[in-house]
């Protein structure tokens, strides 16, 4: 048996019992659960770099010589198995989200809405895509690209399967902004988990709102009004679905002492489960899809466990606390504070280095100062510079997902006209938030 097998083998079940370990601890704080837990997912994350694919590898050997220089510097080594143990929820998430993404396929509402986008004319195709990309990747996330990709007709040329995989992208990616589906907002409310989360509903929601808008602007001129209603018509099947789903979580998370992570990772199995119970006849297809995926979960595992533990590192790391952050509390003015977060996300990414890495330590560094910003745009910066920044970069598993399925190479996809939209939609956010702030914290 190959390493990579032996992996797949091995790692449900192993991802099973911290999922579990991740629900029983959302209610009770059991000191050895939280080592033992953290210390199995430990296991997990070395032994997934055998069979790790290259990018990922790559991320990995740049985290791990950024967390040895911040030891070497002065950070608590100890600090390594909080990180760990702060990624518990993250590594219970990833399998809920397997279930739930499986349910979903199946979904007769989701079916009818991919027809109708399948259904579109020609002319109407990128606002369609745009559209349900948008929807589907809500909750499905890069999943979403299987179900926009097969509405490409087969005779498609490579201009139009780009312009469809493009149109893609800025659909599912701007749902990094509000959805709790997203490993992104799961790793902001790391940093800032006072924020109510109907406020990153909200405001993250309207911002993904008006970057709909300013893409359609962009790239379906001319644009008209029955264009668009054409286009969400088309998602009228799932909004009912998605609307009950981001209700229970907000219900959820305010009714009960646990954080909007644990809301998810609370709702979603229960929902999954009413669905089973409903529909027997999918158990068998849901488990044997549910498994497969989480014997697949290495290379992600090993990205949000490993910046985690950077970024728990860089919390006690003299150069952040003593130098970076005084810095920025001195020299950096409170209205291009939300630009730094986000900007040097999404610039970092563009060569490579994944807006996780970028992001964590920028919260860190931001968090640990004290220049008067407030939580709610700080996350909604970072929420920004993780989608868009995922958008840009080779190395995202988003345009490798994309390209594979769209059958278009990831690079030209990662450079494209897509960088003028997320240049726009850059300048149009930091100044919202900007002004947010400024009334916030008076």
């Amino acid at each position: 048996m190959t390493i990579s097998a032996l992996n797949r083998h091995w790692r449900p079940p192993v991802l099973l019992a911290i999922w579990l370990s991740a629900l029983v601890l959302l209610w009770v704080d059991i000191e050895w659960l939280h080592t033992a837990a953290s210390v199995s997912l430990g296991g997990v994350v070395v032994l997934s770099l055998l069979d790790a694919r290259r990018e990922t590898l790559a991320v990995f050997a740049l985290i791990a010589a950024l967390g040895g220089a911040l030891l070497w510097a002065g950070a608590d080594a100890d600090e390594m198995l909080r990180g760990l143990d702060r990624t518990l929820i993250f590594a219970g998430m990833l399998p809920t989200l397997a279930m739930t993404r499986t349910i979903a396929r199946g979904l007769p509402a989701v079916r009818t809405a991919q027809h109708r986008i399948a259904s579109l004319p020609e002319r109407l195709s990128g606002i369609g895509l745009l559209f349900g990309a948008h929807a589907f990747g809500a909750v499905l996330n890069t999943g979403s690209f299987a179900f926009m990709a097969s509405v490409i007709p087969d005779s498609a040329g490579e201009k139009q399967r780009r312009s469809s995989a493009l149109a893609s992208l800025r659909g599912m990616n701007t749902v990094a902004l509000y959805s709790p589906f997203l490993v992104g907002f799961a790793v902001a409310y790391t940093y800032v988990p006072e924020v109510p989360v109907w406020q990153v509903f909200l405001l993250g929601g309207s911002m993904a709102v008006c970057g709909l808008i300013i893409s359609l602007l962009i790239f379906a001129r001319p644009l008209s009004f029955d264009a668009v209603r054409q286009g969400l018509n088309c998602l009228a099947p799932i909004g009912l679905l998605m609307a009950v789903v981001g209700g229970l979580v907000i219900a959820t998370s305010q009714i009960f002492p646990i954080s909007t992570l644990g809301a998810v990772l609370m709702v979603m199995p229960i929902l999954c489960a009413i669905h089973l119970f409903q529909r027997p006849h999918r158990i068998t297809e849901v488990y044997e899809e549910t498994k497969a995926s989480m014997s697949t979960m290495g290379d992600d595992l090993l990205i949000v466990s490993t910046s985690l533990v950077l970024g728990t590192l860089a919390e006690t790391a003299p150069p952040i606390l003593d130098v970076m952050a005084p810095w920025i509390g001195s020299h950096l003015p409170t209205w291009a504070v939300f630009s730094a977060v986000a900007g040097s996300m999404v610039l970092f990414a563009i060569i490579g280095v994944h807006p996780m890495i970028t992001g964590t330590v920028m919260m860190v560094a931001v968090t640990s100062s004290d220049l008067p910003v407030a939580h709610l745009p700080l996350m909604t910066a970072m929420l920004f510079g993780w989608g868009m920044g995922a958008m840009s970069s080779i190395s995202s598993l988003t345009v490798v997902t994309a390209g594979r399925l769209f059958t278009v190479k990831p690079l030209s996809l990662a450079l494209s006209p897509n960088l003028i939209y997320v240049g726009l939609f850059f300048i149009f956010t930091m100044s919202v938030l900007t002004v947010l702030n400024a009334l916030m914290v008076g």
